[in-house]
């Protein structure tokens, strides 16, 4: 196929474009990562040398132009670091939830421990009492308040035969334990209630929001009376839910700001520069009530940088190409390609003939067909055109080792065989004035 072509070509400048974009995205993605691990304890000095490790076999594959596998390696690792974070974050979550739990269960226990001794008159000092009303209260101040809840010991001044006496008395009874104790006590068991509100205020906590004035709510509602108590938890159910799925999707956006501003810093224009200002202002503001029209804007610059520059790639190898074939071509030749959509190559071994490039600048697409430069009305030699398109074919093939052979690869969506339509007719002023001046010569020698 020797006729016109429609193709489109792929640049080893546009795919290391590309490739360096996705690596500022799994930057993006790293740093997240390590903030992710860092607000919730979870911080893995392994896991981030791995990750470093990872980021520098990235870093080699672009260097060896393995492009393809460079682009699933950083998908599928930036797949990889989200996924982690997630499962960092349900870990710390879940470990929250269950100190809080416990704490609320130690608190509980103390306050029924407290209550039990001072109905039962046993002296208590007021560091223990102290202790035991506080909301942290420790193990240490639970157990040594059971024990003077348990029965006392027999009395050192006990005589033997009274300790036998007491042994025989209470054979084969067992002394309660704080387990067994609790077990007996009524509305210790952690309501399914309490345990929502736990890990809403855990998730809080790992999304960088402050869960304090809910967990202020949590402890007022149990001083209200029990008729009170169900419908101020349930609204403060309704809060909490509706405050942690504000805060995923307020860290979901801000992520996302965090990597369009990396992706814009590749480029510096007044319309880029302009976006990246306006995008940074609202991460640190974290401000994300603009985030979606931001980001797409970012989006939509972003493609529109990458297809600029990858067009001007595919300009200028196509030409480079051309000219090691034996075209000529002009120093700004494809600065009038841009303007004017098309641009004439001239075989310099053969003037009559040339090639016409067109496309580029509003698709991916090229179209390219052999011509010829002279007076359209003039009768043509129809066996020299079709070896002109048969050298052609050729040369087209010369075209796409050359691209080749850089990294780069061209893509034939269609093309028309030998013949299939005329060759294009150029006229050239040039030849039409050297015609003109020999016709004026001819008619003064007459």
């Amino acid at each position: 196929m020797s006729g016109p072509k429609a193709f489109r070509i792929v640049t080893r400048e546009e795919l290391i474009a590309r490739s360096e974009m996705l690596l500022r995205q799994l930057d993006t993605a790293i740093s997240n990562w390590k903030q992710i691990c860092e607000r919730n304890g979870a911080v893995d000095d392994e896991a981030a040398t791995a990750v470093i490790a990872r980021r520098q076999s990235l870093q080699r594959m672009l260097d060896g132009s393995r492009f393809t596998e460079l682009q699933k390696q950083v998908t599928a690792e930036i797949s990889f670091l989200r996924s982690d974070a997630e499962s960092r974050v349900e870990r710390a979550i879940a470990a929250a939830t269950r100190a809080m739990e416990s704490r609320r269960r130690n608190a509980r226990t103390a306050q029924m421990l407290l209550d039990a001794l001072l109905q039962s008159g046993r002296a208590i000092s007021e560091e223990l009492r102290l202790e035991l009303q506080s909301s942290h209260v420790s193990e240490k101040a639970i157990e040594r308040a059971f024990a003077l809840l348990a029965p006392a010991e027999e009395a050192a001044t006990a005589t033997k035969r009274q300790r036998e006496l007491a042994s025989r008395l209470g054979q084969g009874e067992q002394r309660i334990t704080l387990g067994a104790w609790l077990s007996k006590q009524p509305g210790l068991k952690a309501s399914e209630a309490d345990l929502r509100i736990d890990r809403y205020l855990a998730e809080l906590s790992a999304l960088g929001i402050d869960p304090s004035p809910f967990g202020a709510r949590q402890t007022a509602i149990a001083s209200q009376p029990s008729s009170r108590q169900v419908l101020l938890t349930n609204s403060l159910l309704l809060d909490l839910g509706q405050a942690v799925r504000d805060g995923r999707k307020r860290s979901t956006q801000l992520a996302q700001l965090k990597e369009r501003a990396v992706e814009l810093a590749a480029w510096h224009s007044a319309g880029v520069d302009g976006l990246r200002s306006r995008i940074e202002q609202a991460i640190d503001e974290g401000n994300t009530s603009s985030a979606p029209a931001l980001i797409a804007e970012a989006d939509a610059l972003v493609e529109e940088e990458l297809r600029a520059q990858a067009a001007d790639a595919r300009r200028r190898a196509v030409l480079q190409a051309l000219a090691s074939l034996g075209y000529e071509v002009t120093e700004g030749m494809a600065t009038a390609w841009v303007q004017s959509g098309h641009v004439l190559l001239r075989k310099a071994a053969n003037p009559d003939y040339g090639v016409e490039l067109a496309g580029g600048t509003k698709s991916d697409w090229l179209q390219v067909r052999a011509v010829a430069f002279g007076n359209v009305p003039q009768q043509r030699d129809a066996s020299r055109d079709r070896d002109v398109e048969v050298a052609w074919c050729s040369e087209f093939e010369g075209l796409r080792s050359l691209v080749a052979r850089t990294g780069g690869g061209i893509e034939i969506d269609h093309a028309l065989p030998f013949g299939a339509v005329p060759i294009k007719i150029i006229t050239d002023p040039k030849r039409e004035e050297q015609a003109g001046e020999a016709q004026k010569l001819k008619t003064m020698t007459r």
